[in-house]
């Protein structure tokens, strides 16, 4: 899959100590493999860039799906 920049903004790729591990969401429960975590702007207010930190996890079933990187849990 290609990754294609946005108005002259590309993903930024970041480290996270859970990175190819089993991991779990405690908001939905899902479970699987934690592939990447990308922090993605979200747009500005007030003049400040906003951003949030997105993990990509692919689930038993090898479809991937989204969580909020900072509730993560080990599973």
């Amino acid at each position: 899959m290609e990754v294609r920049e946005h108005m002259g903004e590309a993903f930024d790729h970041e480290d996270h100590p859970l990175l190819h591990q089993q991991v779990r969401d405690p908001q939905t429960g899902r479970v699987g493999e934690l592939m990447a975590v990308v922090q993605e702007t979200l747009g500005y207010t007030n003049g400040q860039k906003r951003h949030s930190l997105t993990a990509y996890i692919k689930g038993a079933d090898s479809r991937e799906f989204t969580a909020a990187a900072t509730l993560l849990e080990l599973a």
